[in-house]
C-alpha cells in the first residue's frame, strides 16, 4: 500500500506543485487590481438587467453589452475625472488663497477669546487650553491635508482602475452565461434555489452601488445648493468637498455644511449661519440614516446599524472601494446565506401541514 501510494505521489507530485506556482503567481500578477476587478463584477451584476432589457427590445447581446459598457465609461469614467482634476485645482486654489489663511487666522482669534471667557468664568489655566487647543488643530489640519493629498495623489492610479473596472464589466457581461454554467457546475443547487441566488446577489449589487452613490449626490447637491442660495462660496467647490466627504464613514457631508455655517457666524452673518447648521443636521441625518435605510429596502433586509457597521469596516478595510464592498458582504450575508441553509436544511411545510 505504501508503495503504492509512493508512486502515485511521485508520479503527480511535479504537476500538482508546478500548477500551484501558476496558480499562485497568477494571483500575485492579478493583485493590484483584485478590487477593481471586483468592483467590475459588481457593476456587472448590478447593469446586467439592463443588458436583458435591451436584449428584449431587440438588440443583439453583444451590441447591448457594448452600449452598456460605453454608457459607463461616459456617462460615469469621463465625468468622474473631469470632476476630481476640476476640483482638485479648486482645493489648491482654496489653500493658497489669502482669504482662506486670514478667515482660519480669525477662527483661531475667535477660539482664543471663547477660551479666555471660560478661564476667566471657570479659573482655567488659559495658557494650557490654548496649546491644547493648538495641537488639537494642527492635528486636525495634519489629518484634513494628508487625506486629501493622499486622495490626489492616486487620481492616475484611481483612473487607470476605473478604466480596468469599466473593462471588468464588459467581460463578465460577456461572460456571464459561461460563469452561470460554472456556478450551476460547481455550486450543485437546486434549480429553484439556484435562480434565487443569482437573483439574489444581482439585487445586492444593484441596491449597494445605487445607494451609494445616490446618496452622495444627494448629500453634495443639498449642502452647495444651501450655500448657493446663501450666496456662500464657489457651488461647484462646496459640491466637490461635500461629494468626497460622503464617502467618508462618521465624518460624512455634514462637518462641510457646519464649517460653512461656523465662517457665517464668524462673519456676522447669523441667519446665514443658522440656516447651514439646519443644512448639516439634514445633510448628517441623511449620511448615517438615510444611506443604510436605503441599503435596508431592498428585497434583502440588512439592519441600518449593521449596514453602518459594514460601510465604515469596508472602508478600513479597503478604502474607498470598501464603500461598496462592505455593504455588499453585509447584504450576501442576510440574503444568500439563507438561501444555502435552505438547501441543505429545506423547510418541508407542505408535508408539515398534513
Amino acid at each position: 500500500m505504501k508503495d503504492i501510494l509512493r508512486k502515485y505521489v511521485l508520479r503527480h507530485v511535479f504537476k500538482i506543485m508546478f500548477a500551484a506556482i501558476m496558480v499562485g503567481l497568477f494571483i500575485y500578477i492579478l493583485a493590484p487590481f483584485v478590487l477593481s476587478i471586483v468592483l467590475g463584477g459588481i457593476l456587472a451584476m448590478a447593469l446586467s438587467p439592463f443588458v436583458d432589457k435591451l436584449v428584449k427590445r431587440g438588440l443583439k447581446r453583444s451590441t447591448s453589452m457594448l452600449l452598456m459598457s460605453l454608457v459607463l465609461a461616459l456617462a460615469v469614467l469621463a465625468p468622474a475625472i473631469v470632476f476630481f482634476i476640476r476640483g482638485s485645482r479648486k482645493i489648491t486654489e482654496l489653500l493658497e488663497h489669502a482669504d482662506f489663511n486670514e478667515l482660519t487666522i480669525k477662527a483661531k482669534l475667535t477660539i482664543y477669546g471663547l477660551i479666555d471667557k471660560f478661564s476667566s468664568l471657570y479659573g482655567l489655566d488659559e495658557t494650557f487650553a490654548k496649546a491644547k487647543f493648538d495641537s488639537l488643530a494642527a492635528g486636525v489640519g495634519s489629518f484634513i491635508t494628508k487625506t486629501f493629498a493622499s486622495f490626489f495623489s492616486q487620481l492616475p492610479e484611481m483612473f487607470m482602475l476605473s478604466f480596468i473596472t469599466v473593462l471588468a464589466v464588459y467581460s463578465f457581461l460577456k461572460e456571464s452565461e459561461r460563469i452561470r454554467a460554472l456556478f450551476d457546475r460547481y455550486f450543485y443547487f437546486s434549480k429553484a434555489n439556484g435562480q434565487k441566488f443569482v437573483q439574489t446577489l444581482e439585487l445586492c449589487c444593484r441596491e449597494v452601488f445605487f445607494t451609494n452613490i445616490i446618496t452622495g449626490i444627494m448629500q453634495a447637491t443639498l449642502v452647495s445648493v444651501g450655500a448657493l442660495v446663501l450666496g456662500i462660496g464657489d457651488f461647484f467647490l462646496i459640491f466637490f468637498i461635500t461629494f468626497v466627504c460622503s464617502f467618508i464613514p462618521i465624518i460624512g457631508a455634514g462637518p462641510v455644511a457646519a464649517v460653512l455655517g461656523v465662517s457665517c457666524f464668524l462673519d456676522d452673518q447669523t441667519g446665514a449661519g443658522i440656516a447651514m447648521m439646519i443644512v448639516a443636521g439634514v445633510a448628517g441625518l441623511a449620511d448615517n440614516i438615510v444611506r443604510p435605510f436605503l441599503a435596508s429596502r431592498g428585497d434583502v433586509a440588512v439592519h441600518p446599524f449593521v449596514g453602518l457597521l459594514a460601510v465604515i469596516g469596508g472602508v478600513i478595510m479597503f478604502g474607498l472601494p470598501g464603500l461598496f464592498i462592505g455593504p455588499l458582504v453585509a447584504s450576501l450575508c442576510f440574503g444568500a446565506l439563507p438561501i444555502i441553509i435552505e438547501e441543505y436544511f429545506p423547510q418541508n411545510t407542505e408535508e408539515e401541514a398534513d
